[in-house]
């Protein structure tokens, strides 16, 4: 008996045995996903058996380095709390991830980082699991933009934040989000670059931190004292492009420099000449999910490239420093002229926060 099947009406591929979707046919994807209100990782509608639906920043992170008030900058400037920050799923499906990736997650990110650093080190499955998270939180993210507004005076019905989105390769993230439910096998080249480093812990009220960019597929999370960078869709190009500079870094990272790291690898991934290609594959093993991965790593030249670093940086930095700062355009000016960075000093040492390097020296020794 064939362990799966086509649809005739959905294209879906479905699992002989229990009738899970394992792969969605994209227009269902579109239907019931992306426009619809079905849950995003089994695909039952709401009237068929109970929702609870899904924060998209997890429960944990809330409540252990958010605060009551926290909220998400969305991309039209404005605000929405976490607490209500949710995107449909069913009861079971809620459960199911929780045992299975947030509570495995939570107790990861909530060690020291010495201790994380080590895990992700020795167990290599702990870091597809990481990998997975953050492919999660990234897709929750936008599926949400399908249901806000893009425009902050609601009244004039512009659309929704998502209108601009292209769900291709959204869609490859959705079935990376949902593998503890269909059970797809990932090759190792669909892993993406993920780093993971120490955070300077500048606040006692707010420790948890989101950045991400659809376009590129590149995300920030800050959970406490660890930030964890990624890259979805390179299959580890841009690590290997910054394999030297992201070596010399040995402390923790501020907040500038947590958004330069951010400018750096979104810089890479939009100027890559050439990026892996991914597709679903049914055969023996069952369904997997591999890609078609250039021969070398080439990025654009600076007269062809797609952005700039410099300006990148600009604007990531820029979107920290007060609009009351003394010469904020002059610094603002001095980045976008490559004049400024943030991470070394000028013998290309890397630069530690002044606030660490104090309790660096009144630790016993």
């Amino acid at each position: 008996m064939d362990r799966f099947f086509k649809d005739k009406i959905t294209q879906n591929i479905i699992d002989a045995g229990d009738g899970r979707i394992l792969r969605y046919n994209y227009d269902e994807f579109l239907k019931d996903v992306v426009k619809g209100n079905c849950c995003f990782i089994c695909g039952a509608s709401p009237d068929s058996k109970p929702f609870n639906n899904e924060h998209v920043v997890s429960n944990w992170i809330l409540k252990a380095y958010g605060s009551p008030g926290s909220f998400m900058v969305l991309p039209n400037q404005t605000t929405i709390k976490n607490t209500s920050y949710t995107v449909p799923c069913c009861r079971s499906c809620n459960s199911e991830l929780g045992e299975l990736l947030e509570i495995p997650i939570s107790k990861l990110l909530k060690q020291p980082f010495n201790a994380v650093n080590l895990v992700l080190q020795q167990n290599k499955s702990i870091y597809l699991q990481l990998f997975h998270w953050v492919c999660l939180l990234f897709f929750k993210t936008h599926l949400k933009g399908t249901q806000l507004s893009i425009d902050k005076d609601l009244r004039k019905n512009k659309g929704k934040i998502s209108d601009s989105y292209c769900w291709h390769p959204l869609y490859h993230i959705h079935n990376i989000s949902r593998q503890h439910h269909s059970g797809v096998k990932l090759a190792s080249s669909i892993q993406g670059s993920l780093i993971v480093f120490e955070a300077l812990v500048e606040t006692e009220t707010e420790e948890f931190d989101y950045l991400d960019n659809w376009n590129s597929q590149v995300v920030m999370v800050k959970v406490g004292q660890i930030v964890v960078f990624a890259v979805l869709d390179d299959s580890r190009f841009c690590i290997s492009l910054y394999k030297t500079f992201l070596s010399k870094i040995n402390g923790p990272l501020n907040s500038v420099q947590i958004r330069e790291i951010f400018a750096r690898l979104r810089y890479a991934s939009m100027n890559l000449k050439r990026k892996p290609r991914f597709y679903s594959f049914f055969g023996e093993k069952g369904f997997e999910i591999k890609a078609r991965v250039p021969n070398k790593i080439e990025i654009l030249r600076t007269d062809k490239e797609r952005v700039s670093l410099f300006e990148l940086m600009a604007f990531y930095i820029g979107e920290l420093m007060p609009p009351n700062l003394p010469d904020r355009n002059h610094l603002i000016d001095e980045i976008k002229k490559g004049q400024a960075q943030y991470i070394f000093d000028e013998h290309y040492n890397f630069f530690i926060h002044k606030s660490y390097r104090e309790r660096l020296s009144n630790s016993p020794i």
